[in-house]
C-alpha cells in the first residue's frame, strides 16, 4: 500500500496532473477569447472608424482655433481695459450718490434749523 502511495504521489504524475489542468484551463480560455474575439471586432472597427473621424476634424478645428486666437487675444486686452474703466466709472458714481445723499442731509439739517428758528422768533 505504501508503495501504491508512493506511485502516486510521485513527481512525474503530480507533473502530469499540472500540466494536463494547465492545458485545459489554456484551452478553456483559448475558447473564451476566440468567442469574445467575435463580438469584440465589430465594436473595435466601430471605435477605429470614430477615432479616424475625429482625427479628420480636429485639423480643422485647430486651424479655427489659430484664427480665431488671433482675433481673441487683442479683445481680451480690450475686454480688461474697459472691465477697469467700467470699475472706476461705478466707483465714481458711488462717490457722488454717497455726497448727494451728504449734501441733503445737511440741507435738511439747515432746513430744520431754520424751521425752528422761524418757530422761536429768532
Amino acid at each position: 500500500m505504501g508503495n501504491m502511495l508512493d506511485v502516486i504521489l510521485s513527481v512525474e504524475v503530480i507533473a502530469g496532473i499540472i500540466i494536463t489542468a494547465s492545458l485545459a484551463m489554456s484551452v478553456r480560455s483559448i475558447l473564451f477569447f476566440t468567442r469574445e474575439a467575435a463580438t469584440m471586432s465589430p465594436r473595435l472597427q466601430k471605435l477605429e472608424s470614430d477615432l479616424t473621424r475625429l482625427r479628420d476634424g480636429m485639423s480643422d478645428k485647430k486651424k479655427s482655433v489659430k484664427e480665431l486666437t488671433v482675433v481673441v487675444d487683442p479683445l481680451k486686452a480690450t475686454e480688461a481695459r474697459l472691465r477697469a474703466y467700467y470699475d472706476s466709472l461705478k466707483n465714481l458714481e458711488l462717490e457722488h450718490e454717497r455726497l448727494s445723499a451728504e449734501s441733503s442731509a445737511r440741507e435738511e439739517e439747515e432746513r430744520q434749523k431754520r424751521v425752528q428758528r422761524k418757530k422761536m422768533g429768532l
